[in-house]
């Protein structure tokens, strides 16, 4: 198994550094670099090249969402996980704006143990997107973005094939699973997006609404397996993959 790789990005020493501490002892990780600005996490990045970049959103000279967009731009695979002290919907929609594949936003009040992170660091990793359930509402509901029953536009086959989206499933799967064409799926998902007002967003970015917002108005936030077993919801992981 390939070491994963990480720098962490916060202006608390004692956050940062007892951060960094707890997750050089687990298993295949190695935290590589620390930075207490933004500025020096951005250039720790570029020179680096990460794994995954763990982030505080309030770093000094220059914030956590800057930083994330300007590390996507010198180091397109590193994974990014944004950590908050606060469930501003905004910074959530600032983060995931561009593209929401690798990313990971969590509430740092919500952090029980390095093992919450330490999953949400595997699953950037493998290019998950991983939300925090309390932000799940901010997504869907900042701003106008709960649809009220939008899904009641959206035709029977439209509804199969956004279920399977949520369940993680690729395009070609789906395909499978409703014995269609591919190419079929993707006037489906097209007519899905358009539909819930999401086709603005970019694909990756809109299907991570869409399914949020099927995940929501049907009550159905995945969690973690391990989780499952132990009756917990700490982050709700959402595979895209095409």
């Amino acid at each position: 198994m390939q070491t994963i790789s990480i720098i962490i990005a916060d202006d608390h020493e004692l956050t940062r550094e007892s951060l960094a501490v707890l997750l050089d002892r687990e298993p295949g990780i190695e935290v590589v670099g620390v930075a207490a600005d933004g500025r020096s996490a951005i250039s720790m990045a570029k020179s680096l090249k990460p794994t995954v970049a763990i982030l505080d959103v309030n770093l000094p000279l220059i914030n956590g969402i800057q930083v994330a967009r300007q590390i996507r731009v010198d180091s397109p695979h590193t994974g990014l996980v944004m950590l908050s002290n606060h469930d501003r919907g905004e910074y959530l929609k600032e983060f995931m704006r561009d593209d929401s594949a690798g990313k990971a936003f969590l509430l740092k009040a919500t952090l029980r143990n390095t093992r919450d992170i330490v999953r949400s660091i595997e699953d950037v990793t493998a290019g998950r997107t991983v939300l925090d359930p309390a932000m799940v509402s901010k997504l869907t509901s900042d701003d106008g973005l709960r649809l009220n029953g939008a899904l009641k536009n959206l035709s029977p086959r439209e509804l199969q094939v956004l279920g399977l989206m949520a369940r993680a499933h690729s395009n070609r799967a789906i395909a499978e699973a409703l014995f269609i064409q591919p190419r079929t799926v993707e006037h489906h998902i097209s007519s899905v997006l358009a539909k819930l007002g999401f086709n603005s967003n970019g694909e990756k970015h809109g299907r991570v609404f869409a399914i949020l917002t099927y995940l929501e108005s049907t009550g159905q936030l995945p969690v973690h397996e391990s989780e499952l077993e132990h009756g917990t919801d700490f982050v709700s992981p959402i595979q895209m993959t095409a």
